[in-house]
């Protein structure tokens, strides 16, 4: 984990959180970490939970008008495509803005005057988890992740004797091997979250990030997998990564974009 602090679909954030070469030291170095927030919630019995989460992203949206508040944020639903049924949650929301000056400006805001917000979500959600993450960019996506997309979760672990440093070299070396193989921004982004508040309790089970990976749609999810399997992309993934870090099978999801600047 990223020190003093190291916060963490599609790739996630729109603005540039590009990875930074520091040419005074010949060193590379992190660049600026962006928040992200995600809830995590089961539907109440007998709800129709499809349509309440489309009416409540509505209320939410026109509170944010009312309140000058998450104007420069984008929020979406997500829904299951593919997945192994260890994250179970019927309803998932992730959230995230370009800086933390908006950020805690809006969590001010909702703190404040939200109350109606929670009134309406606990009338069809429980069982909610609500974290926060901070972002950083390992490969660009074009605009396409203001609008409906796919997005692919992993959970990576350090390997013993491992961390950041090496995780970086591999991360510059990556973004240069897909590009290398004609792959851009409008095929994929990705990024890497790190946990800072609400992550499950615990260091046994603790993460070191998610690896998150995005695509316009599931076309360009399948023609990227076949550029991964068959056209060995995997093979230099491997080479890169596979002595730093450990990341189990992804979860896919369908991503609703309900809010946007």
């Amino acid at each position: 984990m990223k020190n003093p602090i190291l916060i963490g679909a599609a790739c996630l954030v729109a603005a540039p959180l590009a990875i930074a070469d520091n040419h005074a030291t010949g060193n590379p170095e992190w660049s600026m970490g962006n928040p992200v927030e995600i809830y995590g919630c089961s539907f109440k019995d007998g709800v129709n939970g499809y349509e309440m989460s489309m009416k409540h992203a509505a209320l939410v949206n026109a509170w944010g008008e009312e309140h000058d508040a998450f104007q420069n944020h984008v929020g979406q639903l997500m829904w299951p495509e593919f997945s192994d049924g260890q994250y179970p949650t019927d309803f998932t929301w992730l959230g995230y803005w370009e800086n933390y000056a908006d950020y805690g400006a809006d969590m001010d805001k909702r703190a404040e005057h939200g109350a109606e917000l929670y009134v309406e979500a606990n009338k069809f959600l429980e069982q909610c988890s609500h974290s926060e993450w901070g972002a950083w960019e390992l490969f660009p996506a074009e605009d396409w992740t203001l609008g409906n997309h796919v997005t692919e979760f992993s959970d990576c672990f350090y390997k013993e004797g491992k961390g950041d440093a090496d995780l970086l070299v591999a991360n510059i070396a990556f973004a240069k091997e897909m590009s290398a193989r004609g792959l851009t921004g409008a095929d994929l982004g990705a990024v890497q979250l790190w946990p800072r508040a609400g992550a499950p309790a615990g260091l046994e089970n603790a993460i070191s990030f998610k690896w998150i990976t995005g695509y316009p749609s599931l076309s360009a999810y399948a023609n990227f997998t076949n550029v991964w399997w068959n056209q060995g992309l995997i093979t230099a993934w491997n080479a890169l990564y596979g002595d730093i870090v450990a990341c189990d099978s992804g979860r896919v999801y369908q991503s609703q974009v309900m809010n946007r600047p």
